[in-house]
């Protein structure tokens, strides 16, 4: 009879556990695109608004959970700045950057949107006017 008992509560206690109500958004297995939309070159003490933009099969992805640009002059990575964006719209990202001397700038995005990373490099050849 113990037996029975125990067995009945596992049996409960299992199907209890494997009832998932919550209903899960369908991701898709297409990757996420990850594009900079600004010009390969500058001028020094040039105010830009980097426009990284995140597409998921074609559409914009207005859900990215990060997105982070880095910036740094060659040969001078481990001096990068990071500068954080935010959503503007279709699935464009903002953030504002000021070119300080000239160089050639190596601008890299890193975004993190429905379970993937992506983080390419865009270079820029900043010169005097």
């Amino acid at each position: 009879m113990l037996k029975r008992t125990i067995l009945v509560l596992t049996i409960g206690l299992l199907t209890a556990c494997s009832q998932d109500t919550e209903e899960q958004p369908e991701l898709s297995t297409e990757p996420i695109e990850v594009d900079v939309l600004n010009e390969a070159s500058a001028s020094v003490g040039d105010d830009v608004t980097f426009q990284i933009e995140v597409t998921q099969a074609g559409d914009g992805v207005e859900d990215a959970n990060e997105v982070i640009i880095e910036v740094w002059t060659d040969g001078e990575k481990e001096n990068s700045a990071m500068v954080p964006a935010e959503h503007t719209e279709n699935g464009v990202y903002t953030a504002d950057f000021t070119y300080a001397e000239p160089a050639l700038y190596y601008v890299q995005p890193h975004v993190t949107a429905r379970g993937m990373h992506s983080m390419p490099v865009h270079e820029v050849d900043v010169s005097d006017n």
